[in-house]
Order: structure tokens, then C-alpha cells, then sequence
């Protein structure tokens, strides 16, 4: 577990005291005493520029409560650095000190940084596959749910999560109050509740500690509190604060919207200019994207905006990933693809069987998916507890097979693969795919050999169906070890050495994957 430094620094501080030390990609936290009047939140301008020989970063402040300002900072090199602090106010200003950047050890392998265009790895290069799953507002609910949360996630095959700030207001359980508001009052906006943030803070670290991606949702329209509808300037303000108390941890991810196309707030929120608001100001500069409502392209924001570093996408449509890939040149992300459940609505009530497969085929189509489960829980006797909306615990059967899915694909070379789509049905992908489409034609339009592979060395390919002829051309000369997996049963079912040329394989069982990998 990685500490975060935390410095109580007055006039004076830093003299005759031994330099503190970080580790690198991990937090320096500067805490200062400041004004109380009037509100600080507004009122009180204050950052610091943290410098390492001829390099500098300016890094905002903000407001913890009680006169408190702090300053978050993540080094990413290893050295001594020193710091500056500016602001109007004179206890806030001049205020200078210096610590030591330590090299990363254990589990700190640094924020999640894009590599060979379409992948992830960690800041040291370390491989990482993602693996999502989604509880919109579990920082939302009472304590005891989001303990419970944690610990469901230390457990889980996850290592990112779609979370949103703000409480939500939908079916299905989602008509509860949240355990404390994000400002002080229902309808003023210009004073945040610190201990909403704090909670936050707390629940963001938790999630670093256990390794998992906090992909942070700003804005959503399921909102009877009126935070869609806070106007331009309190959304940037809500947003800086959000970077000063937040992007100092290497987990964090920014989603501008869930759903950002719902006619409700799709004019609400000045996306382009949040979106280059994150860009411009995050001295940090965290994996910034923003997710659609309908399924189908024509709902995408425009994923090639500079300020958009990766596509999110609420699709499950597989068989258009390889034209995505090539359109934007980002890493591609199946952000919704459905979720496993029971509830009445579509999105919702996947078998545990199609929410496994719809993760085989997001991953071998050059993809990361995402879960969702929908199932009541009811941890703690909180009203109508589920996953996808609050956390608890997942009584959903997908997360085992998802784990088998990741154990896989991390033994794969996964940024040097590309994807190729083998297509089983005789009907054309349209050119443009409506909105609403009949079930059954999608499903088709999805049933295909999925490939995956560095060529010569690692293939990997998936079809959900038995009977389906898998075939591949193998460099000759050389010897592969061939494998075919039970993906629902999560075992390996029979394994060989074949040799290269022409090689062919008939599923004799659904939802198979196989595996070869040159000698």
C-alpha cells in the first residue's frame, strides 16, 4: 500500500526539519492554514509550481474546510523537487519548500498511460490488461454499502470502474437519497461539502491501493437535484475543483458524461469546452473520454477531438470495432455493452453466458469491455441494492469467467495483436447502423470468429457457437502449441503441438476459444 505524504506547512516551514521523500507517480499532499471568511471555495485563488531543475508544473489548490487549502502533487521523476506557492492570499503566498522523488516499488507501476495507438500499459511499462465494471453512484449510498463495495472489488477480477460524483435519480433502486449531498445546500453550487469530497478522496485511494482504475464520470443526466442544470460557470468551477482534489492520484480517469447525448443535458453542458478545460488545466494530464446513450455511431461524440484520449463507447456492436480503431486511432473501450440481471429493460437482463462472450468478443476484436450486473443484492439492508447502480456484492455468475477471460489475455502480447473478423453470416453490415435494430439481426451481425494475434507468435480466437469452423494461416516451419479452452467452464479441454501451414479447427462446444503459440 502506497502512503500519501501529508505536510502541515506554516510560515517558516521547511527550515532545520529533514526533507520529506515520495514515491514517484504517488501523492505529495501540502496542507496550509488560509482565510474563513466570506467563501473560500470562490473567493481564494491558490496553486503552486513544483520545479526540477529547468521544469516546472503549476499545480492548483482548493479548499478542504475549516481554513484548510491543500495542494496535491504526483511526481513522475525521480530527483529532489521544490515548490512555490501563489496566491492573493498572504498566508497562502510565498509559502517554499523541497522533497525527494523516490523510484516506485511493489505495486506502484505508475498511472495507465496509451501505447501502440489502440492499448494501455503503466507508466514503467508494465503490462496491465483492463478489465471494467460499473457502479454509478456507490460513493453515493450510505458507508457501510461502500465498505462492503471495496471489499467485493479486492476480490474481483476488475481493475477499472465507471463511478460518477453525483448522485442518481433512475429505476430500479435508484430514488434514494444520498448519504450527504455534494454541496451544502440542494440548490447552491458555489459551496461544496467537503466531507462529500473527502469521502471521495478516500474511496478514489482505496481503489489505487487495490490497483483498480477510477474512471470518474463528471456529469449524467439521471438528476432531480438540478447538478446538470448548475450553469457554465459553476460546472468549470465544479470541474477545476474536481482536478485539484483528484488528479493527483495515478488512478484517476476522466469521463466528461454518462449518456452525454440524452436530450436533456445534451445542451446543458458545454462539452467541447470541459473537455479542453480538462485538456488545458489537469497538470496531470489523466485518459479523458466521454460516452454515448444510443448504441450506434451516429450518437458517438466526435472521439477524434484532441482532448478525447480514448473512445467510450455504450455499444456492443463488435463487428464494427476494427473500422473504429482505424476512424479514431485511440484505444477503443465497450464502456456499456448491456449488463447481466434480471431487471425488465434490454440493457439489463443478459445472461451470465452473453456477458462473458460479449467480453471474448470485445477483447479479440481489439476492445476493452466492460461489466455491469443488475441483480438485487440488498447489502446491508440498504433499498434495492445493485451493482451496476450502488456496489455491494456481485451475485451475478459472469465475474469468474470474466477473471478466466483477463488470466488469458494477460498471458498474451496483447499491444503488439491486431484483430481480424471473420464473418459466419451471408447478411451485409450496414453502412449505417440504426438506433433501434431487431435483436435477433444484431446477434447475427455479432455471431463471428473473432481472431486475435501477433502473427507467427500468439493467436487467440473466439465464436460463440459450436459446430463453427476456425481457420488460420500459419507461417510454416515452425511448431505451435494449440489449446482449446471452455470458456463458461473456464478450463482447458485438450492441448497439442501442431504444425504451421493450414491449420483448421471445428468448435465441438459453445462459447471456445483456442489458443497457439510458436515453440
Amino acid at each position: 500500500m502506497t502512503l500519501v505524504l501529508q505536510i502541515a506547512c506554516f510560515a517558516g516551514t521547511g527550515v532545520g526539519q529533514e526533507r520529506p521523500s515520495v514515491e514517484r507517480w504517488d501523492t505529495f499532499e501540502l496542507e496550509l492554514k488560509g482565510p474563513t471568511t466570506g467563501n473560500p471555495y470562490i473567493d481564494v485563488e491558490f496553486e503552486a509550481e513544483f520545479s526540477k531543475g529547468s521544469r516546472s508544473v503549476t499545480v492548483p489548490g482548493f479548499y478542504d474546510g475549516d481554513g484548510v487549502f491543500k495542494i496535491r502533487f504526483s511526481p513522475d521523476e525521480v530527483g529532489e523537487w521544490s515548490y512555490l506557492t501563489k496566491s492573493g492570499a498572504s498566508d497562502l503566498n510565498g509559502q517554499t519548500g523541497a522533497f525527494d522523488c523516490k523510484e516506485a516499488v511493489g505495486d506502484n507501476h505508475g498511472p495507465v498511460k496509451i501505447v501502440n495507438t489502440h492499448y494501455f500499459e503503466y507508466a514503467d511499462g508494465e503490462p496491465v490488461y483492463l478489465v471494467g465494471t460499473t457502479a454509478y453512484q456507490w460513493t453515493s449510498v450510505k458507508q457501510s454499502v461502500q465498505e462492503k463495495t471495496v471489499e467485493t472489488l479486492a476480490t474481483s477480477p476488475f481493475n477499472k470502474i465507471r463511478m460518477c460524483v453525483f448522485p442518481k435519480s433512475y429505476s430500479y433502486g435508484n430514488d434514494t437519497e444520498p448519504w450527504q449531498y455534494p454541496f451544502e445546500s440542494k440548490s447552491d453550487f458555489e459551496k461544496p461539502n467537503v466531507e462529500f469530497f473527502q469521502n471521495l478522496d478516500q474511496r478514489v485511494r482505496e481503489l489505487r491501493d487495490l490497483g483498480i482504475q477510477a474512471d470518474v464520470i463528471l456529469f449524467h443526466p439521471y438528476d432531480r437535484w438540478g447538478y446538470q442544470e448548475m450553469g457554465a460557470e459553476n460546472n468549470a468551477r465544479y470541474v477545476r475543483y474536481l482536478i485539484a482534489r483528484l488528479s493527483a492520484y495515478r488512478n484517476v480517469w476522466w469521463s466528461l458524461a454518462n449518456e452525454w447525448d440524452i436530450p436533456r443535458i445534451k445542451d446543458a453542458i458545454d462539452w467541447e469546452g470541459i473537455g479542453t478545460l480538462l485538456q488545458k488545466e489537469d497538470p496531470h494530464q489523466r485518459l479523458r473520454g466521454i460516452h454515448n446513450w444510443y448504441y450506434s455511431e451516429s450518437h458517438f461524440y466526435d472521439h477524434s477531438q484532441p482532448w478525447v484520449t480514448h473512445v467510450s463507447a455504450q455499444t456492443f456492436f463488435f463487428f464494427n470495432a476494427i473500422p473504429w480503431r482505424k476512424k479514431y486511432g485511440k484505444p477503443l473501450m465497450f464502456d456499456e455493452m448491456r449488463y447481466e440481471g434480471d431487471v425488465a429493460s434490454s440493457w439489463g437482463n443478459m445472461s451470465a453466458e452473453e456477458m462473458t462472450s460479449y467480453f471474448w468478443k470485445a477483447g479479440l476484436s481489439g476492445g476493452y469491455g466492460t461489466h455491469g450486473d443488475t441483480f438485487r443484492n440488498d447489502s446491508d439492508s440498504e433499498t434495492e441494492v445493485r451493482w451496476w447502480a450502488k456496489g455491494g456484492t456481485l451475485p451475478g455468475k459472469s465475474p469468474d469467467r470474466i477473471a478466466f477471460f483477463r488470466e488469458i489475455m494477460e498471458q498474451a502480447p496483447v499491444t503488439k495483436m491486431s484483430p481480424r473478423l471473420v464473418k459466419l453470416s451471408s447478411k451485409p453490415i450496414p453502412d449505417e447502423i440504426p438506433d433501434r435494430m431487431d435483436r435477433s439481426i444484431l446477434n447475427e451481425l455479432n455471431n463471428n470468429v473473432f481472431v486475435f494475434s501477433e502473427e507467427g507468435v500468439h493467436y487467440l480466437a473466439y465464436t460463440q457457437d459450436a459446430g463453427q469452423a476456425i481457420e488460420l494461416d500459419l507461417p510454416p516451419g515452425k511448431k505451435y502449441r494449440f489449446e482449446v479452452f471452455d470458456t463458461w467452464n473456464m478450463k482447458r479441454v485438450s492441448e497439442k503441438v501442431v504444425d504451421g501451414g493450414e491449420f483448421k479447427f471445428t468448435t465441438e462446444i459453445p462459447y471456445t476459444a483456442i489458443r497457439l503459440v510458436s515453440l
